[in-house]
């Protein structure tokens, strides 16, 4: 299952995170499967919301395909929380869309929290819409999404970011940790794949390479 998902083979009519620390190859999955599914006949939504997301590593990936994978993949780039949640609302009327890719879910979450209780319990709100918002998406469209998300970190290691509300809609979970010379994928939650699933990767020039 996990091989699949280093392919770019993101599952349709849910919600799939991937998580882990800077430079463990977050924005590079969303890559690899924004070209999978436009080489499949689809057009490609990505959410950048950390300014991460390379042309020059897309054409590194893509190879000799890059026209073709640029005409068809629409990228936002949103400076407030707000103007995601904006962004967002606007896909149910993209025709011919495959996926989304949401690179860093609570990035500008994480940067408008607060010491005000009342303004978090509203960020919440937001937060939690947003993930409704790209389920019916999912669910409506027949669209893979993917979300991608930060890290925090706690006396029993790291966790991902937004709590118990991106953990309960997302049915598949993913976790990315760095090795000495490689890097690693844990499946923490799926369907009906088994949990404790491993892969090793490391990052290349192509895109990944899968080590075992």
């Amino acid at each position: 299952m996990l091989n699949e998902i280093l392919k770019g083979n993101i599952e349709r009519k849910t919600i799939t995170q991937i998580y882990g620390p800077p430079g463990v190859g977050k924005t590079n999955i969303g890559i690899i499967s924004a070209i999978n599914f436009i080489r499949k006949g689809f057009k490609v939504v990505y959410v950048d919301t950390e300014g991460g997301l390379s042309i020059e590593r897309i054409k590194q990936i893509s190879g000799n395909d890059i026209e073709n994978i640029l005409d068809n993949l629409i990228i936002y780039e949103p400076e407030s929380f707000e103007e995601q949640s904006a962004i967002l609302e606007k896909l149910f009327f993209i025709d011919n869309l495959g996926l989304v890719v949401v690179d860093g879910i609570s990035s500008l979450y994480r940067l408008e929290l607060s010491d005000n209780v009342n303004e978090n319990t509203r960020l919440n709100r937001i937060l939690g819409k947003q993930i409704l918002t790209l389920l019916k998406i999912a669910k409506k469209k027949n669209v893979a999404v993917l979300i991608t998300n930060q890290i925090s970190d706690t006396s029993n290691g790291f966790k991902a970011t937004g709590g118990k509300l991106l953990e309960y809609w997302s049915k598949t979970i993913i976790r990315m940790e760095k090795l000495d010379k490689s890097r690693e994928l844990i499946l923490e939650k799926h369907r009906y794949s088994e949990e404790g699933e491993r892969v090793r990767y490391k990052i290349v020039k192509k895109g990944v390479d899968i080590l075992s």
